[in-house]
């Protein structure tokens, strides 16, 4: 059997961007093929361990797959081997608690009160990739009752686990604007039609009704692109954004506002606007009554307030009953830098923590 450290460890060394996970899925089929579970490949990385212990519940257990574009800079002995890509999110020991746990309940099916499905999931950084684990099937077709994940989490108590009942972390929606005007010399302008004039009036009248939303929210423009020459009037311009928030009522109000502007300002500048709103990036629900179950047995810390971060595991929580957990890590580093690292001590609480779900 191999250890939580040890497998975080080997695949520290081979972080892979979302959708292209091969060494990863292949660690880790070669590690399950020791097991007595059945193997699933629901995407062309993604892996599913299946244990069936004749009982009438199953429940799944998820870990996300993939690195991040980001030139490691921690100087561990294990450090990533492939260039400019590092496990910078804890996705490694995500891997590892649930790896490590996996090969537990092989040895331990008496004490399973449910099936279990152990989910490694691709893409959780860009794609959403549970919306492909979703859309094949596979859970629906153990028939899985109940999700469960943990993150691993700086800023918070180190060795600590928490949750919250209800919205956890933020829906994260990209929001692309593309504006195609008319182009005139400068000295000409009133015959043009000034894309870069309006995106800029459209991102201004956007920050003043967001601010109006008293539920919690967040709108913000990253990149504006628009221009040639400083003497044309620009006949396009493009904004890209962020909104993020926990309600769905919230999120429909704010798409209605931009959907809105766009309207106004076509009809009153007759500028045609192209809007694109991805929204394959849930808010992260947790199940009250599930919280309840476990906050003592798990010694649950509560988070006071929601994150606005964002993690996709918040669309496993609009189809099935759902628990989502941070592991605390402590003070020192933080999510998605070049130094990122967590002491491993703490991966021993997160299968712990399932292993305790498991035979509830």
């Amino acid at each position: 059997m191999i250890n939580a450290r040890q497998i975080r460890m080997d695949l520290h060394q081979i972080p892979e961007i979302g959708k292209s996970e091969f060494k990863t899925k292949e660690y880790i089929t070669n590690q399950l093929k020791k097991l007595s579970c059945k193997i699933y490949e629901p995407t062309p990385t993604g892996v599913v361990a299946y244990f069936d212990v004749n009982q009438k519940k199953t429940i799944c257990f998820r870990a996300d797959m993939d690195g991040l574009k980001i030139k490691e800079k921690t100087g561990l002995s294990f450090a990533s081997t492939h260039l400019d890509l590092m496990h910078a999110c804890g996705h490694d020991g995500h891997m590892a608690m649930l790896l490590e746990f996996a090969q537990w309940a092989d040895l331990h099916k008496e004490a399973l009160t449910s099936n279990i499905v152990c989910l490694f999931q691709p893409s959780e950084e860009e794609h959403a990739g549970a919306v492909d684990i979703l859309g094949s099937g596979i859970l629906d077709e153990l028939k899985v009752s109940e999700v469960y994940g943990i993150h691993i989490w700086p800023q918070l108590k180190e060795n600590q686990l928490y949750t919250k009942a209800g919205g956890m972390l933020a829906s994260s929606c990209e929001v692309n604007l593309e504006f195609f005007g008319k182009s005139v010399h400068a000295a000409n302008r009133k015959e043009g039609i000034d894309a870069l004039k309006i995106a800029s009036s459209f991102l201004l009248e956007c920050y003043q009704l967001f601010e109006k939303i008293k539920e919690p929210h967040l709108l913000s423009f990253g990149t504006m692109h628009s221009g040639m020459a400083r003497n044309i009037v620009s006949d396009y311009a493009r904004l890209e954004a962020t909104i993020r928030n926990f309600e769905d009522s919230t999120f429909f109000r704010m798409k209605n506002i931009l959907l809105s502007l766009k309207e106004k300002y076509e009809r009153e500048t007759n500028i045609t606007i192209k809007i694109s709103i991805d929204d394959s990036y849930k808010s992260v629900i947790n199940d009250k009554a599930l919280v309840k179950k476990y906050e003592k047995t798990l010694q649950l810390g509560t988070l006071p307030a929601p994150f606005l971060q964002a993690e996709d595991f918040g669309c496993y929580t609009r189809n099935y009953k759902c628990m989502f957990m941070l592991l605390g890590s402590g003070e020192e580093h933080f999510l998605h830098t070049d130094t990122f690292d967590f002491d491993m001590d703490i991966l021993a609480t997160g299968v712990g923590a399932y292993k305790i779900i498991a035979t509830m």
